[in-house]
């Protein structure tokens, strides 16, 4: 997280804007597939069969492109730009020089010697930013993802209805991908929470020196394989939104605990 007035340096910057620039045009082509399965039912009306015909070899390509852009995406590119993150994390938390260049203004705990208790505050800034922001993303997973799968649920029933087929399975499918998405976005933020709550419980019992190190490193696993399980990325509009509001909120956290 880019705290205000520092300025922000990422060695792996150009490996998430170029896993953001995939994961867009996979959203973008995910809701042309779903457009074409609200249009493609409708065309038969028109009496004009050739028309049907493009759409539907358009509907399938799509299909085919995205599946295989989500693979890369999410299968090889976002798995090679976490693990560069997680180096930048060990880098800042403990002194080692796993990156080639150094990690800086992302964190707001370069005060903190390098170690299992910096380690410990790094990943609980991280959980707190994190699930802050999965939280106010609420209200528009929820509208998003309810609105697209009844509507491709109803649209499958008229479908149905009209005796097709391939379509209407391809819609029901899009509509569970849709409700499934929002399932994980509670499972996500209720995961993050726990983390927290342990993070917290640490915090104020002022965790001991000898247990530090399994402490820190079992939190860091658990927020990381949270992460890992996360079916949709956190949205960069309601990161940059509350970016000041949450840095001051940590900060006050940071002195509430006497962490600085």
């Amino acid at each position: 997280m880019e705290k205000q007035g520092i300025s922000r340096f990422l060695p792996y910057e150009a490996d998430y804007q170029t896993l953001s620039y995939c994961r867009n045009w996979t959203g973008k082509m995910l809701w042309l597939v779903a457009g074409l399965s609200v249009i493609l039912p409708l065309i038969p009306y028109l009496g004009i069969p050739v028309i049907y015909n493009i759409f539907n070899c358009m509907y399938f390509i799509l299909i085919i492109l995205y599946y295989v852009a989500d693979m890369y995406t999410e299968t090889f590119l976002y798995p090679a730009t976490a693990r560069k993150r997680r180096k930048g994390f060990i880098d800042n938390s403990l002194g080692s020089k796993f990156l080639d260049k150094q990690v800086k203004g992302y964190y707001s705990n370069d005060s903190l010697e390098y170690g299992p208790f910096k380690m410990l505050v790094n990943c609980g800034e991280n959980c707190f930013f994190t699930l802050n922001i999965a939280k106010k993303m609420i209200p528009s997973v929820i509208l998003k993802n309810v609105i697209a799968g009844i509507g491709f649920l109803i649209v499958a029933y008229v479908g149905i209805r009209d005796n097709l087929i391939a379509i209407p399975i391809l819609q029901i499918l899009l509509s569970a991908l849709f409700f499934t998405e929002m399932i994980h976005h509670f499972n996500f933020i209720a995961k993050l929470s726990q983390i927290y709550e342990r993070i917290q419980e640490l915090f104020r019992n002022k965790v001991k020196k000898d247990t530090m190190l399994q402490e820190a490193v079992l939190i860091f696993l658990d927020y990381e394989t949270t992460l890992a399980y996360n079916k949709a990325p956190l949205s960069d509009s309601v990161y940059k939104a509350e970016n000041k509001r949450l840095t001051e909120e940590w900060e006050e956290i940071k002195r509430r605990y006497e962490i600085l």
